[in-house]
């Protein structure tokens, strides 16, 4: 595809660009294979004239039978949105190889996720205190994003329920929850919180269904969205502000900022035992969602678990089984809650086994050899590294003779241009001297054509005199001849003649 996709951005640059750029850079960005849609989807970004930050971006899925109309769906909406300012801007949509290729703007910047991620890599140089109030900040910011995004009108958008992934949790309760272990209260309380959902009559708003932080990006403090194919009307908006929720919670967990405890300990831990994070949140949700009550909290978060388990069929091309028993705890602690049951979170944290001395020396043994192999891949990827500095260094020196003879090219171009500008020179010199001689010739001809019309009016002139003494000439015959025949000229003649 990369072939293509270079061929068509280099024929069609125009559609890109006011200015055509010198070269293109392309670099894709594939994700894991297994996953039909999300983590199907390939990027290329396009960087110009050897800026550091590419300029466009095109997305494509790996598979030509993916379900093409994520792309088709994600170009859409930019377009309908473009207006917004706070979402890349859409610039073309083709298919390529039967696949279709989404042609976007690249948003500059850094994502919530990284920045917290290097903030809290740096946590011995910040304060605890500094990443709790990027966190009451990223809440915040978020909230007002969501809010912006959700308010577009947009008229012409059917709302089609039938596509996102929430509504097929609702419509396969049963399938999912076959594949939950939860007891029996637990199943008729999610129950009944469905069909009670299901009947809630509510306007729809545009959802994008994939706020995470990794999908918002922060330019000069201003927050921007991306990734936007499962976009759509929706009344199931809660889900926004949830999906992000649980993933920052999410991020903080795999950044190891609960010491220790388990996914399912730091999520009660964040939820509901720490004043700090659960104000956030609450402040979070009661901004995005009209109507939040506190004590609403885990019906929607049920809700949510659900419809990301939903998702989590949808995506990938297995049943990931971690994932649902991962789902299944925290919809058990989610439903705990709501019904004031205690929690009971020493199921999930791990436990010590103990193991005799001979099983300790063959645990020991697998981990050297464990070690013994990663040290073996660790000096073959050494040895790669030094190929590969040897070759960039090679690289460099090709560079640095090409630019030798780019610079000479330049001097060369340059004592061109001083000659253009020369024969330029010249050239208006000459053409001033012509300008000259056809103003000369100008007058001559206007000097030429008052005698031409002289000499007319001369030969004209003659013309007539030639006529009237014709006619003179004409009367002296004729009174000649009268003269010859008066008999006193006669006689007067004959008596000359004596």
């Amino acid at each position: 595809m990369i072939p293509q996709i270079k061929n068509y951005v280099e024929t069609n640059w125009n559609r890109f660009f006011e200015i055509k750029p010198s070269n293109f850079q392309f670099l894709l960005l594939s994700n894991p294979q297994g996953k039909k849609i999300t983590h199907g989807k390939c990027t290329v970004l396009i960087f110009k004239d050897h800026e550091a930050k590419p300029t466009l971006v095109a997305k494509f899925l790996r598979d030509r039978k993916g379900r093409q109309e994520k792309i088709v769906g994600e170009y859409k909406i930019l377009d309908k949105i473009s207006g917004w300012g706070r979402a890349p801007q859409p610039f073309d949509l083709l298919r390529i190889n039967n696949r279709y290729v989404s042609f976007e703007e690249f948003k500059p910047g850094i994502s919530l996720k990284s920045r917290l991620q290097r903030m809290v890599n740096k946590l011995s140089l910040n304060k605890l205190e500094d990443v709790i109030n990027q966190v009451r900040s990223d809440f915040r910011n978020t909230g007002v994003l969501l809010n912006g995004f959700g308010s577009i009108e947009i008229p012409t958008l059917e709302i089609d329920e039938d596509s996102n992934y929430a509504h097929k949790a609702l419509e396969n309760y049963d399938g999912l929850t076959s594949l939950l272990s939860l007891s029996d209260n637990n199943l008729e309380l999610l129950k009944k919180m469905v069909e009670d959902y299901k009947e809630i009559d509510q306007p729809a708003k545009m959802v994008h269904f994939d706020v995470t932080p990794s999908n918002i990006i922060v330019d000069k403090g201003e927050l921007k969205l991306i990734d936007f194919e499962f976009s759509t009307h929706s009344k199931s908006y809660f889900l926004d502000p949830f999906r992000f929720s649980f993933y920052y919670f999410y991020l903080l967990y795999e950044l190891n900022l609960f010491r220790g405890l388990s996914c399912e300990a730091s999520f009660y831990y964040f939820f509901v035992e720490n004043e700090i994070t659960q104000s956030i949140v609450h402040e979070f949700f009661e901004a995005t969602i009209e109507g939040y009550r506190q004590e609403s909290l885990f019906h929607y978060m049920s809700l949510f678990l659900l419809s990301n388990l939903q998702l989590q069929i949808d995506e990938t091309d297995f049943i990931n089984d971690g994932f649902v028993a991962q789902t299944n705890n925290l919809l058990t602690i989610s439903l705990d809650v709501i019904q004031n049951n205690e929690v009971n979170l020493t199921i999930y944290e791990s436990k010590v086994v103990e193991m005799t001395d001979e099983e300790v020396r063959i645990e020991y043994g697998k981990c050297q050899d464990v070690i013994t192999k990663y040290e073996a891949a660790i000096q073959e990827k050494d040895q790669q590294l030094a190929q590969n500095l040897e070759y960039i260094e090679h690289c460099h020196k090709v560079v640095a003779e090409k630019d030798k003879e780019l610079l000479k090219n330049t001097e060369y171009i340059e004592h061109c241009h001083a000659t253009i500008t020369e024969k330029d020179e010249q050239l208006e010199e000459n053409n001033r001297y012509i300008s000259l001689c056809h103003n000369s010739i100008k007058e001559k001809d206007e000097h030429l054509a008052v005698l031409q019309e002289n000499i007319s009016q001369k030969e004209q002139s003659l013309v007539d005199l030639k006529a009237q003494l014709m006619q003179h000439e004409q009367l002296i015959a004729s009174l000649q001849e009268k003269l010859n025949q008066n008999p006193f000229v006669r006689a007067f003649q004959e008596f000359r003649k004596r």
